[in-house]
């Protein structure tokens, strides 16, 4: 994957973050320097990875790092001026090492956000398989599910499956919520116990060769009442809309609006407490951000995001149901089933 960061005049780029770093070299690291200016492409690292680099970066300079000024003077040799960071990663550390250069430093951040944020066909594909994996694992786990089991057994079975199905890693800490812990969004998975007529919230993903899956399923362990019922509807009616309606060059409030307002219908949209969706890449969680609060900006093709729309009543239960998709034209889910509520007994 060829990645193109256009300079400007007296410009150089350094990234200094794992996951930038990645998708720049594609090329895993915990530590490292990439470098390009308008000569060059470096990637400094040390002896733990530099066999292995150089052997895999075609058509970069790859480096022993033995100190910045190195770094530094590379950067002099290409008459660049200023260089560009992402304010949004750099720790004030790395800051207070990297200002020793005596360079002018300005912030990449949003240059950056905006070259992640429309995927290549191989970063589509990538994340495509991190889904399956993701999808495959999940429903391999429904057949463990068992009254008195806890919240951090389910997780964990849930993670060994998607290892065995090929994930590198886990994309986050798996949520698992049980009963009315399915209320808090980010809930903490700990040891509640799973009993009879109890939701479960499960909010999972994967890595797949750098590449980040997310998804959330709400299934019910017994028999749901009514409430709960009619508001899963309602919830797979908000996600269903959003994925029908969302087109290149809607705006991330209107995306957004489409789902809360379908809530709005059943008077839900309280009770649906956050945005609609977040990018996905070698993050978990990047741009675009499609909120109320998104302005003027619109959905590009190529895109890969969230559509998570959920509603949570406090100390009830909650339902989010979450699908990674990439935007070709239309929303294209990359993840297969029916997203009907399942039922444990």
């Amino acid at each position: 994957m060829d990645k193109t960061f256009k300079l400007k005049s007296g410009e150089a780029l350094l990234l200094t973050d794992e996951s930038e770093r990645r998708y720049f070299i594609d090329f895993d690291s915990s530590f490292g320097y990439v470098l390009i200016t308008a000569e060059s492409r470096a990637f400094y690292t040390d002896k733990r990875y530099l066999s292995a680099a150089r052997e895999k970066l075609v058509g970069w300079d790859v480096e022993e790092f033995k100190g910045l000024d190195a770094v530094a003077e590379r950067i002099r040799r290409a008459g660049a001026k200023s260089v560009l960071i992402d304010y949004s990663v750099t720790t004030v550390a790395e800051y207070n090492k990297l200002k020793k250069m005596k360079f002018r430093f300005k912030d990449a951040s949003r240059r950056l956000e905006s070259l992640f944020a429309v995927k290549s066909k191989t970063e589509i594909e990538r994340i495509t398989k991190a889904c399956s994996i993701a999808e495959k694992a999940f429903y391999a786990t429904l057949s463990y599910i068992e009254e008195g089991m806890t919240e951090k057994t389910l997780a964990n079975i849930l993670e060994d499956n998607m290892h065995r199905y090929g994930a590198d890693k886990v994309s986050f800490e798996t949520i698992v919520a049980f009963g009315a812990n399915s209320a808090v969004p980010h809930h903490k998975t700990g040891n509640t116990k799973l009993a009879k007529d109890m939701p479960i919230l499960i909010d999972f993903g994967c890595v797949y060769e750098g590449y980040c899956s997310d998804c959330t399923r709400t299934i019910f362990f017994g028999e749901p009442d009514d409430a709960f019922v009619d508001a899963y509807a309602a919830v797979l009616e908000a996600n269903k809309k959003a994925e029908e309606e969302i087109r290149t060059g809607t705006g991330f409030c209107e995306a957004d609006k489409i789902a809360r307002d379908v809530l709005a219908k059943y008077g839900m949209d309280k009770a649906f407490t956050h945005s609609l969706g977040h990018g996905i890449g070698v993050n978990i969680h990047e741009y675009p951000y499609i909120s109320p609060k998104g302005g003027d900006s619109k959905l590009k093709s190529g895109m890969v995001f969230s559509v998570e729309p959920g509603v949570y009543f406090d100390k009830k239960f909650g339902i989010r149901i979450e699908d990674t998709v990439v935007l070709k034209g239309g929303v294209k889910r990359l993840f297969k089933d029916e997203k009907n509520l399942i039922l444990i007994n």
